[in-house]
């Protein structure tokens, strides 16, 4: 669970640190990559519950 968290937080500020990077060097770049990034989470959350979706769906009936 740690772990998680950990992992989380770290890949938010790596995120927030390359936005503000491209933004001290062009500052419409900062809100292009922000929203790059916003939108490649969104898509990467989707396709993981999608996965897990279609895995459940897979089991048999007995196995809860």
């Amino acid at each position: 669970m740690l772990m998680t968290i950990i992992t989380f937080l770290i890949g938010l500020v790596g995120a927030l640190l390359v936005a503000f990077g491209a933004w001290l060097v062009f500052p419409p770049a900062g809100y292009i990559v922000g929203g790059l990034l916003c939108l490649m989470w969104s898509f990467m959350s989707a396709r993981a519950m999608a996965v897990r979706e279609f895995q459940a769906a897979q089991k048999p009936r007995g196995e809860g």
